[in-house]
């Protein structure tokens, strides 16, 4: 999986509907603390509910969500460690992808094959995505094979073997995905513009790294890697499904076992300022079509005006009827698609409209662009757009914390973050508070449409004449 597409699919959650909360369970073994149970609230039929939940924290330092979901006779069990592309050391980069991708390849005591086998039988398998912050790790099964389940999963966790014959094997896979990307126009134009918007800070590199990034990385880094950052005290694990009080005693045995250890301190560069309208043109002979790339650093995650941003942006191309779909798609018919997104994380992450056009319009595209997103800005939304974001966002809440996997995941989210549970419990009344007043001001203050940076990504013969106001730096593409 590209970055963009992990950062997508991560954030097409986290923005539709984060949620938070904490609990307790005292019947799990030996935990450290226990606080009072809070509610979790999800959605039925636009009416608001509890649905139980309880959290403990082990002596290790690992805080475990309990939810309990009778619908289907299955379990889930999905862990966040906190740790992501932005840890990989410089000239390693793709170090976490290739370190969590072998977690999957064998354990202490299964080979790659075995576990396999396993999970076949099981009828399941792991799935593990690393992004730019976090690593998900996640797994379900059948209640009645629910403690073989919790072997399985819990002995990939705690015991990768990374074996040399893995090693060499996984690092040879990502190379060969990493220089397939041009093909795909549209993924590389985005890992392109992140290279580009964060020049010099983590964000700026594909979550899997490059193809000499990876060759570098040694088995050695790799158990140094794990053995610094997937700990226990640097995870939180969510179980889902029909857990019995014995089953969450059998969770807390088996990840009781696994050893805490300091966590090292961490931190990113500034990211230096944008200065006026910055635009590469990245050359591709025989594109057909140019891909076209507008942004600036966004927000963090926990910034208050998180939610004034959301609503924002559902009004300039987060949705069919935005500003943007509407002028640069329907009365302009520049592009069959359009659309514009804040990906908030633990520093500020993007803010981009993205797009793409005919060779023969790209300068128009991105005239036309720049200037409704400049008016955007400087006048923000109107009344009626303001009414239809918010009714949207309304609408929309109840879907993103309907089940109890998505209600989970977003919990390991929310406190990765440190999000509040009052996110959730009051998102419709904060929702409702909000006015067009305070959503404009939040925009004028997080939002620069004098200093950009843009990217397009075509063949410079065909496109170069119709950019050249704006002075574009020209580079080949890799």
């Amino acid at each position: 999986m590209s970055s963009f597409q992990m950062k997508n699919a991560l954030n097409l959650i986290i923005l539709s509907s984060l949620v938070g909360c904490a609990g307790s369970n005292k019947k799990a073994e030996a935990p450290k603390s226990e606080k009072p149970a809070a509610p979790v609230v999800v959605s039925n039929g636009g009416q608001f509910k509890l649905r139980p939940m309880r959290e403990v924290q082990l002596e290790n330092g690992l805080r475990i969500v309990f939810i309990t979901d009778n619908s289907l006779p299955r379990v889930s069990m999905t862990m966040l460690a906190k740790v992501g592309s932005r840890q990989d050391p410089a000239g390693k980069e793709g170090l976490n992808n290739l370190t969590s991708q072998l977690l999957e390849q064998g354990t202490q005591t299964k080979n790659a094959m075995a576990l396999a086998d396993e999970l076949g039988q099981l009828g399941t398998e792991i799935n593990i995505e690393s992004g730019n912050d976090f690593t998900v790790i996640s797994m379900d099964a059948l209640v009645n094979t629910s403690e073989k389940m919790l072997g399985l999963y819990s002995d990939i966790v705690m015991n990768p073997a990374f074996l040399d014959v893995e090693v060499a094997r996984a690092k040879s896979q990502i190379i060969a995905q990493q220089q397939k990307k041009v093909d795909n126009p549209s993924n590389y134009a985005n890992d392109a513009f992140d290279e580009f918007l964060f020049l010099g800070h983590p964000y700026a590199n594909d979550v899997s790294g490059t193809p000499v990034s990876v060759r570098k990385i040694t088995k050695q880094d790799i158990i140094r890697h794990y053995l610094n950052n997937y700990r226990p005290n640097n995870s939180q694990l969510a179980v889902v499904g029909r857990v019995t009080k014995d089953f969450e005693s059998k969770v807390a045995e088996a990840f009781k076992k696994w050893t805490g250890k300091p966590i090292r301190d961490f931190s990113t560069p500034e990211l230096k300022p944008i200065q006026g309208i910055d635009m590469k043109l990245l050359s591709k002979a025989g594109l057909q079509q140019a891909q076209i790339r507008i942004g600036e650093f966004g927000i963090r995650r926990n910034d208050p005006d998180f939610l004034k941003l959301r609503l924002a942006n559902v009004a300039l191309g987060g949705e069919f009827g935005s500003r943007l779909n509407q002028y640069i798609r329907d009365d302009l018919g520049l592009t069959y698609s359009i659309y514009s997104y804040f990906d908030s994380r633990a520093d500020r992450g993007p803010f981009v409209i993205n797009t793409f056009t005919k060779n023969e319009t790209v300068g128009k595209t991105v005239d036309e662009s720049l200037k409704l997103f400049s008016e955007f800005v400087e006048k923000g939304l109107n009344e009626k757009e303001f009414n239809a974001a918010k009714e949207q966002l309304l609408g929309q809440f109840p879907r993103a914390i309907e089940t109890a996997d998505r209600l989970a995941y977003n919990i390991l989210i929310l406190n990765f973050y440190g999000v509040p549970l009052s996110y959730l419990q009051d998102f419709n009344k904060n929702v409702a508070a909000l006015s067009l007043n305070d959503v404009n001001i939040a925009i004028q203050k997080h939002l620069d449409a004098k200093n950009l940076r843009v990217l397009v990504y075509a063949d410079e013969k065909k496109v170069a004449d119709q950019l050249s106001t704006y002075k574009p730096k020209i580079e080949k593409a890799k």
